[in-house]
């Protein structure tokens, strides 16, 4: 989960991007009630699942119906340079238990060091208490009253012994952004459409996974609504709503994700408040050596 898979993009202007993104489950089982809100709200978790692989197709007609959909969430992505959230209210219900934490997030691209993110779990009197950042394919997962710091290579496999999950970099980008489609997984898809809804289906990522997203059009501007992973059985493995969509900076974002883990009995709602997207953040917030001087612990994968 270190390297964040490429983005293609069709406009020449725009550079495919490796970006770093996601965190979290059982380090200390109280650093995670800080930590794992993040990850189940800005992270869709893909667990793999055995049998078949079933095959789609889009038809002409139907393709032609379902790119400019496409298109126009991808110009969404592309429009936006940076996101800043300064409050995110994460509620988590877990096996009947509910607890409520703030984060922040900062997110940048940059044409040198592709994707940047930054996100802080805050105390109860506002202050940071976990800053995990996520660049220039590193990991770093800092706990502030700990001073202790975990660094390592983003990669997938380091972050899911890190966090006991399967976690895919690829899904934080496509949650942040309310697009699926972000990692370029649109060979295989099939439509159906009634009137202003369109709902999409393509293979999940492991043989037997069944994806279904729909989308809602108004006013030619399309809006993810839904967002379930079905295993071969279809089992929901995992379901995203997106809802609450204003307008921020000329571009429509979602201001509140719910995601539902049902095998796991696990409810997460965030809702975003007053996001800003294309302001001016400085690459120092992506820097990991405040997090690395001396004094501070280095905890290695393991122990």
């Amino acid at each position: 989960m270190l390297r964040v898979p490429r983005l293609h993009s069709e406009d020449p202007r725009i550079r495919d991007h490796h970006t770093a993104h996601s965190f979290f489950i059982p380090i200390r089982r109280g650093f995670v009630s800080y930590i794992l809100p993040t990850v189940l709200c800005l992270l869709v978790v893909l667990n793999g699942c055995g049998g078949a692989a079933t095959s789609f197709q889009l038809s002409p007609a139907d393709a032609e119906k379902l790119n400019p959909i496409l298109a126009e969430l991808q110009l969404s992505y592309d429009l936006t340079s940076t996101l800043r959230i300064l409050q995110l209210i994460v509620t988590i219900e877990e096996e009947g238990k509910k607890e409520e934490v703030r984060e922040s997030l900062w997110y940048k691209k940059s044409d040198v060091d592709g994707d940047l993110l930054h996100i802080q779990a805050m105390g109860p009197l506002n202050e940071p208490r976990v800053v995990a950042i996520a660049a220039r394919n590193q990991f770093l997962l800092y706990f502030v009253n700990e001073e202790e710091v975990i660094f390592e290579p983003l990669e997938d496999q380091v972050l899911q012994e890190i966090f006991g999950v399967d976690l895919r970099v690829s899904d934080v980008r496509s949650a942040i952004f309310a697009n699926p489609f972000l990692d370029g997984r649109t060979s295989e898809l099939s439509l159906s459409h009634s009137g202003a809804k369109y709902v999409v289906r393509r293979p999940g990522i492991a043989a037997g996974q069944i994806e279904q997203i729909t989308i809602f059009v108004r006013n030619s501007e399309p809006q993810l609504s839904d967002w379930e992973v079905r295993d071969s059985s279809a089992t929901i493995i995992q379901r995203a709503k997106f809802s609450d969509y204003r307008e921020v900076g000329g571009i429509l974002r979602p201001h509140k994700i719910e995601i539902e883990r049902p095998i796991e009995k696990t409810q997460v709602e965030l809702k975003i408040i007053k996001p800003e997207i294309n302001l001016d953040i400085n690459d120092s917030k992506f820097e990991f050596e405040r997090f690395l001087q001396p004094g501070i612990k280095r905890r290695s994968l393991g122990k």
